[in-house]
């Protein structure tokens, strides 16, 4: 695998441990170069691969300064996984459970990008984009031409994923990309099950940023408590 030398001195990321897993992926075939970042943040970079001649996306979470107090919020209560004692096995869970969110995601039939592999803090997942390699933008950036469809989506998508006994908790703008008119919901980490003691309160949050976004925008919205209602099917 290819690993381009500006990258090496990013030690915050690129740590020998997180090199180790990049080769560990290279040789079980899901990689073979790592090119331009397309995003930065306190908890991850996420940098645009080549695996086959195809692009694909690679999120590595940093170890060092993730935050621990964050981890344990979202990872206690979700019957799904262990909570390890350690801050880098914790990160290893968490990326993990990112992978497993994916996959509920689309199984719920929500347009997500498709995870490829997990391997400690490192994620492979579908690259969203166009074929030359361009990255498609957050909403934020690139808004909608037709909000009202996308605010019908994106309610559609939350009660898709409620469906499915699921919650992402954090959508908004900044967390759906615009790939060619289409909305694609991202950075799903912290989702739960409505099993945790967090999800109701999560979904609240995601239907009044949902509200909030699309009113912005112009759109006449609902009233929370009848979205609120419709999601619930009550």
């Amino acid at each position: 695998m290819k690993l381009k030398e500006e990258f090496k001195v990013d030690k915050e990321v690129f740590t020998k441990a997180t090199e180790k897993t990049l080769y560990k992926l290279a040789n079980a075939g899901y990689l073979d170069v790592l090119e331009g970042v397309i995003s930065t943040g306190k908890e991850a970079n996420v940098f645009r691969g080549k695996c086959r001649g195809k692009y694909v996306a690679v999120k590595i979470y940093r170890i060092e300064t993730l935050e621990f107090n964050k981890l344990i919020h979202y990872l206690r209560g979700d019957p799904r996984f262990v909570v390890r004692e350690t801050k880098r096995q914790m990160v290893y869970t968490w990326t993990r459970k990112e992978y497993k969110n994916l996959i509920l995601a689309r199984e719920a039939g929500v347009r997500v990008p498709e995870p490829i592999a997990c391997r400690n803090n490192v994620l492979i997942m579908e690259f969203i984009g166009s074929e030359d390699g361009v990255p498609a933008l957050p909403a934020k950036y690139m808004k909608p031409e037709d909000p009202e469809k996308w605010y019908k989506e994106i309610l559609d998508s939350i009660k898709k994923l409620y469906r499915k006994r699921f919650v992402h908790g954090d959508i908004s703008e900044y967390n759906v990309l615009n790939l060619n008119e289409e909305p694609v919901i991202i950075d799903i980490s912290q989702g739960v099950v409505l099993d945790h003691p967090m999800a109701e309160e999560m979904l609240r949050r995601d239907i009044k940023n949902v509200l909030r976004w699309f009113k912005s925008l112009g759109v006449k919205t609902e009233d929370f408590d009848s979205v609120y209602r419709w999601i619930k099917n009550v």
